[in-house]
């Protein structure tokens, strides 16, 4: 028998409760649509879970089918990058000389009037005014340091203005206690904390611990919205209890208006942790671990990071040079704790550096500082490569695969720039590329769609990229058998291709129009319909059954 719990409107006992989020429960169809304009803000398939581990998480309250939006949120604080040009405070544009125009109260610059009005600027303007001396920005193009306390300042004036929003800030984590003494505090404390109290005459007002734990609060639970060039940060509630995890089941997108969309890559069954990935999929589990405990202040074992193969890829597997050897390289384990350069090491983690890779066939042992400085001279190669040179690309493949295993990282990431770049220097696209060319776009294509999907399923916006690039190259080959083997020879390849289109377009979906894979799910959605047209009339074209 299904468990009652109280209606939320009239505490009556019932078993039935909100479809949607299955959290809530109500007596009857009146109740919940006399609660909705309450409840709609928090109704997401998932629920706020606690514990030691985790801290705040979210757990799936029932299916989730890949595709589906699991939340839409509005940013409690929006902010320049800390590092950042001159930018308009009002709507983030890049501002540039001769065509701003400046706030008559603070004198803070603008790229229009109606930004001056904005409500987000409010606290700078209102600090400025009460330091009794307005703003004068004469550098623009480079980075200016009058823009880098600006998020936390904004975090800030919510201590004495709106104290809901505050009490919402102060319950995201900081990790203040491990930042301590890193090179990183000094800098804000100096830079940010510092800046506060001398330009804005704010000493007294905000002291150190609420001034850092803003930086923190902006460090941590910051996104990057890449709507803009210069991108800016934005501070969000619910989705800052969703976990980190290297192979998610979440991604996160943006709406024009700098919303933040969570939406599932793959299924997720009820109970499961909603997670997304804190940082780049497509790099290796030690770059991985090394930024999320730089930037984020933990250290990731999550099942990816736990498996030295990452589930069979050998996607950081170096190969065996032994001779007769066909074997590969890793160490027994990649989750070590990290010794951080800028605390002084822990006595009990000495030694933990010198590990060893083991091949997987003849068994051999080479020290992991012979491996790394390998890496090292793969990646200052791989770094002083001409950019947009497919060429170069082959070549870098040709000699690394004698190094690395085929889909390591290095030589997945050259991969992948070489299957998005063929074709696209030539004015003719995939039309003027030889068929040498255009079968390796496709391979490359396919493989890479094809890894990614067992790294990083979630990672729908690259991989919708990837298979919009791979429908264009079944397409091409389609049209170049036809003038060989005749015009229905071409439907097979043009079913193929759409059918990789549409699920291009699916994952590209909640893309916004400013992001090129947003661009690119609304011209996969015209090929479609063209695609269409197009194997209706090389169906019609085919003689009939007899």
């Amino acid at each position: 028998m299904t468990a009652q719990e109280p209606c939320v409107v009239c505490s009556i006992p019932t078993e039935h409760k909100c479809s949607s989020c299955q959290v809530v429960h109500y007596c009857s169809r009146d109740h919940q649509k006399q609660h909705w304009k309450q409840h709609k803000y928090d109704c997401i398939p998932a629920r706020i879970k606690q514990d030691a581990k985790y801290g705040r998480y979210l757990e799936a309250t029932r299916s989730i089918k890949a595709g589906d939006v699991i939340m839409k949120e509005a940013p409690l604080i929006t902010g320049p990058s800390q590092v950042t040009p001159p930018v308009c405070l009002g709507c983030y544009q890049l501002l540039e000389e001769g065509s701003i125009v400046t706030c008559q109260k603070c004198g803070w610059p603008f790229c229009s009037e109606a930004c001056t009005r904005n409500a987000v600027h409010i606290p700078e303007c209102h600090y400025t005014q009460q330091r009794g001396e307005k703003v004068s920005i004469s550098t623009y193009g480079i980075p200016h340091p009058n823009y880098q306390c600006i998020a936390v300042l904004r975090c800030l004036y919510q201590r004495d203005h709106d104290q809901k929003l505050w009490a919402k800030l102060q319950a995201l984590e900081s990790h203040n206690e491990d930042r301590k003494g890193t090179e990183k505090w000094e800098n804000d404390r100096k830079l940010v904390a510092e800046f506060i109290w001398k330009f804005f005459k704010l000493d007294g007002v905000f002291n150190e611990d609420e001034i850092m734990q803003c930086c923190g609060i902006v460090q941590i639970n910051g996104h990057e919205v890449p709507l803009l060039e210069p991108e800016y940060v934005a501070v969000f509630d619910k989705i800052s209890m969703v976990e980190h995890n290297c192979r998610a089941n979440c991604n996160k997108s943006f709406t024009s208006d700098g919303n933040i969309i969570l939406s599932a890559g793959v299924s997720i069954t009820p109970g499961s942790h909603i997670s997304v990935c804190y940082t780049d999929p497509l790099w290796g589990t030690e770059a991985r671990r090394h930024h999320l405990s730089d930037s984020k202040f933990f250290e990731c074992s999550c099942e990816r990071c736990s498996d030295v193969t990452e589930f069979g890829t050998m996607f950081s597997a170096v190969k065996c040079k032994k001779k007769g050897c066909k074997g590969y390289l890793l160490p027994d384990t990649f989750v070590l704790p990290i010794l951080h350069k800028t605390k002084s090491p822990d006595p009990n983690t000495r030694g933990l550096d010198n590990k060893f890779w083991k091949c997987n066939a003849c068994k051999d042992e080479v020290s992991d500082a012979i491996i790394q400085q390998l890496l090292q001279d793969i990646g200052r190669e791989l770094s002083a490569m001409p950019k947009g040179d497919p060429d170069a690309c082959e070549r870098f493949i040709s000699h690394c695969c004698n190094y690395l295993h085929p889909t390591h990282y290095y030589m997945t990431d050259i991969s992948l720039a070489l299957a998005q770049m063929i074709g696209q220097q030539d004015q003719m696209g995939l039309a003027g590329i030889i068929d040498d060319r255009l079968l390796l776009k496709t391979q490359l294509s396919r493989k890479i769609t094809d890894l990614l999907e067992i790294l990083a399923p979630a990672e729908t916006r690259l991989r919708g990229s990837l298979l919009f690039e791979l429908h264009a190259a079944i397409a091409e080959t389609g049209r170049r058998k036809s003038l060989t083997e005749g015009p229905m020879v071409m439907l097979g390849y043009i079913t193929e291709s759409r059918k990789i289109l549409q699920e291009s377009a699916e994952l590209l979906a909640h893309e916004p129009p400013e992001l090129p894979e947003g661009r690119l799910g609304r011209q996969a959605k015209i090929n479609l319909l063209q695609m269409d047209e197009l194997i209706k009339n090389l169906s019609a074209a085919l003689p009939s059954p007899l």
